[in-house]
């Protein structure tokens, strides 16, 4: 009997084998399995043993199978159908082209805003419909690149371009470059700074929540966050 190990290393010993089919006897508990480890990245390429004039499998994919019942066993029989080298070659460039996406959005979540500018297309997109975003969460909307401010439970009636409180577009004219440099001075406890004012103290730079925001040591309490630039 012809024996046929998968490339996930499972093996099934078959009542028979042709290029394009395969057949066994099985349990009736065990055919889900077995049809789910005939995936194509199981089955393209699988060694074959005692088969005459078949040693490897080709490039398959499930295309159906049937079950009947015979002298008190169940018997399977699974068919598929041969891919073309190109659709797997294009599948592959398909995979790694995600995979350099998915990398490259997680970079832009710390990267300069000039650049999370010019790579947005590479950013997840907005997830409404109460999808939990964290501060400092960045994604794009309409082809838009937003940060998220607050956090926030999305909504779908709530979109970014209508909540700025949540949520603020990334500009070129907010990237470092384009802005005039501002000194940052140390934490007077005497002097009343408003919403969106920095300051340092312990070496670390916070900036203001409110307005009217007098005697709050920084680091201490809501009125003062850390400044991410």
């Amino acid at each position: 009997m012809a024996q046929i190990t998968l490339n996930n290393g499972h093996i099934y010993t078959l009542d028979f084998i042709r290029p394009n089919q395969i057949g066994k006897s099985c349990r009736l508990e065990d055919i889900k399995m077995i049809i789910e480890d005939m995936a194509q990245e199981n089955i393209s390429g699988a060694t074959v043993k005692d088969a005459p004039e078949l040693t490897k499998m080709g490039n398959l994919k499930l295309n159906s199978f049937s079950v009947d019942f015979k002298d008190g066993k169940y018997n399977i029989t699974i068919f598929f159908d041969e891919i073309a080298q190109s659709e797997i070659d294009l599948a592959k460039e398909r995979a790694e082209t995600e995979a350099v996406s998915h990398f490259i959005a997680l970079g832009l979540q710390n990267a300069e805003i000039k650049d999370v500018i010019k790579w947005a297309k590479f950013l997840e997109d907005w997830k409404p419909r109460k999808f939990p975003y964290k501060k400092g969460e960045r994604f794009k909307h309409n082809g838009n690149p937003y940060e998220v401010v607050e956090a926030v439970t999305s909504s779908e009636y709530n979109t970014p371009d209508k909540d700025d409180k949540h949520y603020k577009s990334l500009k070129a004219s907010e990237n470092s470059q384009d802005k005039p440099k501002v000194e940052i001075k140390p934490w007077d406890e005497k002097k009343t700074y408003n919403k969106g004012d920095l300051a340092i103290a312990r070496g670390i730079v916070f900036i203001s929540n409110i307005n009217n925001n007098k005697g709050n040591e920084p680091g201490f309490g809501s009125t003062w966050d850390y400044y991410k630039n």
